[in-house]
């Protein structure tokens, strides 16, 4: 059997062919359909936040997630310069929203206005009011006493009075981030004590609530210690956020968070010390700058650092924290391990901010001078070297910091040799970013160092980070971030007088003590500002953006496609 073909109406099949052959070319000219832009986004870490309440921790990780799906009311622009995000109008004193007022006693207080944009809503739908600000103020004064902010109050739907008990040169960046009030004020209201409302709180409980976030995403799914699923919110007004799904995953070692990236499990990495580390960048942008673009942004707000238990036995004694600063060789750590991209850190504040004075005392490199101290201390050379008080017992000290961040085990190595060649034993204690910030901080549980970065907002009085008021104790329910426990009249003075400065040259004058302060007495132990690394995807843009500071998180709308 054969098969034949017939030519059609009579047609040859040749003939045929050429009759049909220019459609078929015309087909096969057409391009290739495109494939569909991504609109998912996985972003892996190394922490992941021990709760989701504002008010409860402070950590980096929580503010890059709470920048996603809320926002503060000011911010600020590339210079530095103080903007609106939330608000309408920034208050001044020129303006009339910012004025200084006499209070009952006689002093100075200021009272300023803040006025909300019209087009702000929670993800429930529910337009976002001047009585979500006022009730954030409540929760606020509830887990730790504001030290300066009197009262809130709402004038009208949108607008608050804010009520400060003294001048405050930084007025317009105190007023509190909005809180949603309408799902979160019965629980607060119905809760026994701050304790239990945390417990209590939707932001603990069921985080994926729609109506707890106002931001251009709200978070949809949450799964503690393992990943957090943002979706876009509908109520959303700013620009349309475009990614459909941004997935953020925690993966507990720097390690294994390049191999998951590598590999295509994420897509990106958190940003700094809360992805893969510095070294891991520079290899990457060598290896694979087809695949991803690399950012390297020298940090001026952010610092490394030792925080000191003040209460412990040996380090108790100022000249035993000199003694450690002066053992660390600083300058060969942030050459050796970091290629020079971080610079050393004499105090809290970058040499390029404001109050900064070049003449503050420094601690260079000198174990000579260390022993020396130490030995003024009492402390003499033991069997196998270590230092001994006059009791037989050994100089040691313990130090913690995250487990799994490559950096940091690397600079605890470092620390831990140099303070052994002076005598001094390191004893490394690292736990989970969880319980380090959750527990060991926040309760001050530690018993002698801890190494992590602290972020300071530009422009800022260390307050929160140095005043006595803010040592985490029940009192404050443990929100304080003065985890050394630094307890000195003259500091506080000198930070409460920085505060009331108007003038610039007298703030400068009461930065000048603070810093001297700090750098006679050590509470912390500066080690390097470090340079702030971003990794995008070749087919993603806008995660850097040059015209803004801050978090990459605050603009997250502007994440795209290409």
């Amino acid at each position: 059997m054969s098969l034949s073909i017939r030519p059609l109406h009579g047609m040859r099949w040749r003939q045929w062919l050429l009759l049909l052959w220019p459609a078929v070319a015309a087909l096969l000219a057409l391009p290739a359909a495109a494939a569909p832009a991504r609109d998912t986004l996985t972003m892996g870490m190394v922490q992941f936040p021990p709760d989701m309440h504002p008010n409860i921790t402070v950590t980096s990780i929580k503010d890059l997630i709470l920048y996603t799906v809320s926002r503060p009311v000011t911010g600020f622009d590339e210079k530095g310069t103080v903007i609106c995000l939330l608000c309408t109008e920034l208050p001044t004193l020129k303006n009339g929203r910012a004025r200084v007022v006499k209070r009952p006693d006689g002093t100075d207080g200021m009272e300023v206005l803040f006025t909300l944009s019209s087009d702000l809503f929670w993800g429930d739908g529910q337009p976002v009011t001047a009585k979500d600000v006022v009730f954030a103020f409540d929760v606020q004064k509830a887990f730790s006493v504001p030290p300066t902010l009197e009262k809130v109050e709402a004038l009208g739907s949108r607008t608050v009075k804010l009520t400060l008990k003294v001048v405050r040169y930084d007025f317009d960046r105190v007023c509190p981030t909005p809180m949603a009030e309408h799902i979160e004020g019965k629980i607060f209201r119905a809760a026994k004590d701050p304790l239990d409302y945390g417990q209590k709180s939707l932001f603990n409980r069921k985080p994926d609530e729609p109506g707890l976030w106002f931001g251009p995403y709200r978070i949809a799914e949450f799964k503690p210690n393992e990943s957090l699923l943002l979706t876009p919110n509908p109520h959303w007004k700013g620009r349309k956020p475009y990614f459909q799904k941004v997935t953020m995953r925690l993966v507990e070692n720097t390690s294994a968070l390049q191999a998951n990236l590598l590999a295509g499990d994420v897509d990106t990495v958190a940003p700094g010390n809360l992805g893969l580390s510095l070294d891991q960048h520079l290899a990457l942008s060598k290896a694979h700058a087809a695949r991803f673009d690399f950012t390297f942004i020298p940090s001026v707000a952010s610092f490394e650092h030792l925080a000191v238990k003040l209460d412990n036995r040996i380090l108790a004694d100022k000249r035993a924290r000199q003694a450690i600063l002066m053992a660390i060789d600083r300058k060969t750590m942030v050459a050796k391990l970091f290629d020079n991209r971080f610079q050393v850190a004499q105090s809290f504040k970058h040499p390029t901010q404001f109050g900064w004075d070049p003449k503050l005392k420094s601690y260079p490199y000198d174990p000579g001078a260390s022993r020396k101290l130490l030995a003024e201390l009492g402390y003499k050379p033991g069997a196998d070297g270590y230092l001994v008080n006059a009791s037989g017992q050994k100089l040691s000290i313990d130090l913690v910091s995250t487990a799994g961040n490559r950096v940091r085990e690397l600079v605890e190595q470092v620390i831990q040799t140099q303070l052994k060649a002076v005598g001094i034993e390191v004893v490394i204690n690292n736990e989970p970013a969880r319980v380090m910030f959750g527990e060991s901080l926040r309760k001050r549980s530690y018993k002698g160092l801890v190494l992590y970065q602290a972020d300071h907002r530009l422009d800022s009085v260390p307050y929160e980070f140095f005043h006595s008021s803010f040592i985490p104790r029940a009192e404050n329910n443990f929100t304080g971030t003065n985890y050394a426990g630094f307890s000195h009249p003259g500091m506080d003075k000198a930070l409460t007088e920085a505060w009331a400065a108007l003038e610039p040259v007298d703030r400068a004058a009461a930065f000048k003590r603070i810093l001297d302060i700090a750098a006679e007495e050590l509470p912390i132990l500066p080690l390097y500002f470090p340079t702030t690394a971003t990794l995008t995807p070749k087919w993603v843009t806008g995660m850097v953006n040059p015209k803004r500071w801050g978090s990459i998180a605050l603009w997250i709308e502007d994440w795209r496609a290409k």
